[in-house]
């Protein structure tokens, strides 16, 4: 009986005992809500900082007054580092933060003063520090979008950073890894996740998007064309050497890429071109033929001799590339006296006078000649208004500035050169260039019409009745058809076409007749004198008239 007494007194003791606990708990847990709600949470704590900032016992208004400037200052350029193919980029997302103090701080006074933790962390900032950081919250999630095209991180991916790579005449790709772009969203939501953990200093490998193999693209930066060499007239016609050809079988190349898994590399052979030519072959064929050439007696005046001089130094050593024409007013330029030409006989609007540059025609129509006989492309050519004493009828080709040129091309496949030299008594001209098979060339002529000229009579009260003097010698107008024929190295004919159609104009002949009555007789010895001084003026005439040549 006893023992059971003692049970039931012990079971007694127990609950008392757990009910105190209870209601000790409780009365504990209670006083501790009400301490909770005595504390409020409006202040930060005792020794309470934010971004090492002491904000003890302050509010957020107070405490954001303190940390503001620090706050700005350290978030206003906050940058996030991101690294792609070996490049650093700083991303400047301050546009993209909330960059209001007041927040932060709200959101740090919240984080810290949650209702049940209130009391615990109120005693624990009585006996130890405790330190907050205020961070900006994302604000708008589109300046990071803009922050990362600004950054140039795309321009990266679209520098055109080579896919392949060249090794032992082949190139190598991996299918699946062509060229690659930025995953914005992605790497957006990478950033946006940094921020939220107020991690702004970890950088962030960038996510990109690869393509497939461009083989077109890769096509495009391989490919060289074939290239004979040739000479650069941008640098004093140098040499440029000759270019071999590089390609690769686009249809062969597509299906070993269809063909292949992905990340498996692909080895595609290169295709080589030779040039049609060598530059060792380019170079010992470079001028080595004449392949036309003429030459006329130079006459007239000294000056007359200083313009054909002139105009043949420009000319000499002219270089034409296979297709560039010559234009000699080009060439030889304005003829001005500051240029060095002297006035000489020309004929302007088909009369004779003297002209500054008059004489250099005979330079021109020397190198048509050459011309023809080197089989070139003659582009313009005009005949004179009669008929020059240096070279045959239809053989002409007269030059004015700003009036009629003569022009040729190089309808060869080589470069040719102009040889143009006068040495006193003669101008001579040559064209060189490359003879890829023997030809020469014959010219002939052939008068189409003539029309005689006129003689009219001037009556002239200054000499006496029954003299008579030829004032202008009359000149037949007649129309001249030349011919180029092409004869191979064996003879054959090869080319015979009409080359150029000449009209020169006629010229009628005007004699002085006098009028003036003798006085007295003339003496044998007066016939004799004017009639030697008659003969010798006529004879100047001719002399002038078969030396005129503009």
């Amino acid at each position: 009986m006893r023992s059971g007494n003692n049970k039931k007194k012990k079971k007694k003791t127990i609950k008392s005992k757990v009910i105190s606990w209870i209601f000790t708990i409780f009365f504990l847990f209670l006083f501790y809500i009400i301490f909770c709600g005595f504390i409020g949470g409006k202040r930060f704590y005792f020794n309470t900082s934010i971004n090492g900032i002491d904000v003890s016992k302050m509010t957020a208004k107070e405490a954001a007054e303190k940390v503001r400037s620090q706050f700005e200052s350290q978030y206003g350029d906050v940058a996030i580092t991101v690294l792609l193919k070996d490049c650093k980029y700083d991303l400047e997302i301050a546009d993209a933060l909330n960059l209001d103090v007041m927040d932060a701080v709200h959101s740090a006074l919240s984080d810290s003063h949650g209702f049940l933790s209130r009391g615990f962390m109120y005693i624990k900032s009585m006996f130890t520090s405790l330190e907050y950081t205020a961070t900006p919250s994302i604000a708008n999630r589109k300046a990071i979008t803009e922050a990362i095209r600004n950054s140039g991180l795309n321009e990266l991916a679209d520098s055109g950073e080579k896919t392949y790579k060249i090794e032992n005449d082949s190139i190598k790709v991996t299918k699946g890894r062509g060229g690659y772009e930025v995953d914005s969203e992605k790497l957006t939501n990478q950033i946006e996740a940094l921020i939220l953990s107020r991690n702004f200093t970890e950088p962030i490998n960038c996510p990109i998007q690869y393509s497939e193999v461009n083989l077109e693209n890769i096509y495009n930066d391989i490919y060289v064309s074939p290239q004979n060499p040739t000479l650069n007239p941008e640098d004093g016609y140098s040499l440029v050497e000759a270019v071999r050809g590089v390609s690769f079988d686009m249809e062969k190349a597509e299906n070993m890429l269809k063909e292949s898994e992905d990340g498996m590399e692909l080895s595609i052979p290169l295709i080589y071109t030779e040039p049609d030519m060598s530059t060792e072959e380019f170079q010992a064929a470079l001028f080595r033929d004449a392949l036309g050439s003429f030459h006329t007696n130079v006459g007239g005046s000294d000056d007359r001799k200083t313009n054909v001089r002139l105009a043949a130094e420009h000319c000499n050593d002219t270089i034409l590339l296979p297709g560039e024409t010559f234009s000699f007013n080009n060439v030889v330029g304005q003829r001005t006296t500051e240029r060095g030409f002297m006035p000489a006989p020309s004929y302007v609007n088909g009369e004779s006078v003297d002209e500054v540059g008059g004489g250099i025609c005979q330079v021109s129509s020397t190198l048509y000649n050459a011309c023809l006989y080197a089989n070139l492309q003659i582009n313009e050519r005009h005949c004179h208004p009669h008929e020059s004493g240096y070279v045959g009828a239809g053989f002409d080709a007269t030059v004015s500035w700003g009036g009629p040129d003569y022009m040729f091309s190089n309808n060869t496949n080589y470069p040719i050169k102009i040889s143009s030299v006068y040495d006193g008594s003669y101008v001579y001209c040559a064209i060189y260039g490359t003879k890829e098979k023997s030809f020469y060339v014959e010219l002939t002529s052939e008068t189409l019409s003539v029309e005689e000229y006129e003689t009219e009579y001037e009556d002239d009260d200054t000499m006496e009745e029954g003299e008579e003097e030829v004032a202008v010698r009359g000149i037949n107008g007649f129309t001249v058809q030349t011919y180029r024929k092409v004869y191979d190295g064996d003879g054959n004919l090869i080319f015979n076409e009409p080359e150029s159609i000449s009209t020169y104009a006629k010229q009628d002949e005007i004699i002085k007749v006098g009028t003036k009555e003798k006085t007295e007789e003339e003496t044998t010895e007066n016939k004799k004198n004017k009639k030697k001084k008659k003969t010798k003026k006529s004879t100047e005439e001719a002399a002038g008239n078969e030396t005129m040549n503009e």
